[in-house]
């Protein structure tokens, strides 16, 4: 009896270090398997983390700019003023150390120009333009240079940068009288590789020899000039890498813009009837704001005001005169009018606006105030449409003999007929930058 007791014991014993030793191995195995599926998630959040990559910001790819160091130049980058810089000078060191620095632009390489195109380095150039050009050489005509500028170096994702006086003086002088169509068929081209081309004009101090087109009573002009010289920047490339261009490095460096050969698209806008509302009108919203707004009366004439949100656009189309030259508003069956147009600024200072709620303001640059009294139809549209017109100092800035520069003031020979060609070559002449569209319907 005593022996089949301790044979029981015996048994429950090693049973129990049985369990034990499963329990051991069960529980070792748990863990593993826990650690490797912490290990397998944790792995999947470093790959998810991987495959989750912020998107970098648009940039332009490649940057050529070209900078012309003929003869003519040379005044702009004078070798010897006195230790004093001119405007050329000053402007164009930041605009290009600004370009060399970027991040957001790709490539850039740098070109001078005269009779041909040479590659150079950014600090060649920076040391011709700081401390001037000792020797120069004769140029190439303006259509040659864009020709070669536009045929060899243009690419897809890049733009070319050409600075230059723009005096288009060719070999023989009877050819000045058809510079338009001399710049068509060279713009022509950069038009069929789908670019647009920006020009931006400005002034400068000028200090030397005064090379005009118009060599009526003697070809250059020494010691010249009594009056600030223009010169232009000419940015070409795909529309959408030429607007990238303006924003990083162009905006608010220029006054004087034009634009050609882009499509901009129909800027955010709404009508706001919480603000210096007139007559019997509401809105009928939806979620692009209020395009539409239904007409209870017009015993008393309708006023409303317009938002819109133009900061996409270039300076030069935004400004004040341009605008109010410009912006227009066109509805059949009405005499629908423009009363005012004020920036953001301007419109938050008007009676019945200040001191008022102005958070859904917000999302708008500038505001148009509009009014009409008679609605001949039960439903009409309004149509605020921004003209595309050339820029008036394009104009202003254009002559038609340069000869006598210190009498007549710096300006250009023939710029109006070089902007022309660039138009023809886009079709670009009395089109619209955008068109906002509003619905008034009787009730």
């Amino acid at each position: 009896m005593l022996n089949k007791k301790r044979q029981f014991f015996k048994k429950i014993t090693s049973a129990a270090a049985m369990a034990g030793v499963l329990c051991l191995i069960a529980c070792s195995s748990e863990k593993k398997n826990e650690s490797a599926t912490e290990n397998n998630n944790t792995e999947e959040v470093t790959a998810t983390k991987a495959k989750t990559k912020v998107p970098a910001a648009p940039a332009v790819g490649q940057v050529n700019v070209f900078m012309e160091i003929s003869g003519s130049m040379k005044g702009f980058m004078p070798a010897s003023n006195g230790g004093q810089i001119t405007q050329f000078q000053e402007t164009l060191d930041a605009l290009l150390a600004t370009v060399q620095q970027n991040n957001q632009l790709g490539k850039k390489q740098f070109y001078e120009v005269s009779e041909k195109i040479s590659p150079a380095e950014y600090s060649q150039v920076s040391k011709h333009l700081r401390y001037g050009l000792e020797a120069t050489a004769s140029s190439s005509t303006i259509p040659a240079m864009l020709d070669s500028i536009i045929s060899n170096y243009s690419q897809p994702n890049g733009v070319n940068v050409f600075i230059s006086d723009f005096i288009y003086a060719p070999a023989n002088g009877r050819a000045v009288n058809f510079v338009t169509t001399d710049i068509y068929q060279v713009v022509a081209k950069a038009q069929q590789q789908g670019q647009a081309v920006s020009i931006f004009g400005v002034t400068s101090d000028f200090k030397g020899t005064f090379y005009p087109a118009v060599k009526t009573t003697r070809k250059t002009i020494p010691n010249c000039c009594d009056s600030e010289v223009p010169y232009y920047l000419w940015v070409m490339g795909k529309p959408e890498q030429v607007q990238l261009f303006n924003r990083q490095i162009m905006a608010g460096k220029f006054v004087d813009e034009v634009h050609i050969g882009f499509e901009f698209t129909t800027p955010v806008y709404s009508v706001l009837d919480k603000y210096l509302p007139v007559g019997n009108w509401y809105c009928n919203s939806s979620d692009t704001g209020c395009r539409a707004i239904t007409v209870s009366d017009l015993k008393t004439p309708l006023e409303m005001v317009v938002g819109l949100n133009l900061t996409s656009l270039p300076a030069s189309y935004t400004n004040e005169a341009y605008l109010k030259k410009n912006l227009k508003i066109q509805a059949e069956n009405s005499d629908a009018q423009i009363t005012g147009i004020y920036t953001a600024a301007q419109f938050r200072t008007q009676k019945g606006v200040a001191g008022e709620n102005t958070n859904p303001l917000k999302p708008y640059s500038h505001f148009v105030k509009v009014k009409f009294s008679k609605m001949a139809a039960p439903e009409i549209e309004l149509q605020l449409s921004l003209q595309n017109q050339r820029p008036a100092w394009v104009q202003a800035r254009t002559t038609t003999d340069d000869s006598q520069i210190n009498n007549a003031g710096g300006k250009t020979f023939q710029l109006a007929g070089m902007v022309a060609g660039v138009e023809r070559a886009y079709g670009a002449t009395n089109n619209s930058v955008f068109t906002a569209i509003i619905q008034a319907k009787k009730e």
